[in-house]
């Protein structure tokens, strides 16, 4: 499960990273996407059910594009 700063990290940023985790894990639904939005467990697990990979390893992807956006667009 994520941790609660990153879970707030997430759900704050989640229009501004949501290219990128578009980018790394694709195969979801804009229904699937928007439902990850409001609740970020839901979309750790969506995400690892639907590419295969393990959750650990989609948390691990998650939290590095949460943490390494700034509250700035960086080309």
């Amino acid at each position: 499960m994520l941790d609660p700063q990153t879970r707030q990290q997430l759900q704050t940023k989640f229009q501004q990273i949501k290219p990128q985790l578009k980018g790394q894990f694709s195969g979801l639904t804009d229904q699937e996407w928007d439902a990850g939005r409001n609740d970020p467990d839901v979309l750790i697990d969506t995400i690892s059910r639907k590419t295969g990979q393990g959750r650990d390893q989609v948390e691990k992807t998650v939290k590095q594009l949460v943490t390494t956006s700034s509250g700035s667009y960086s080309a």
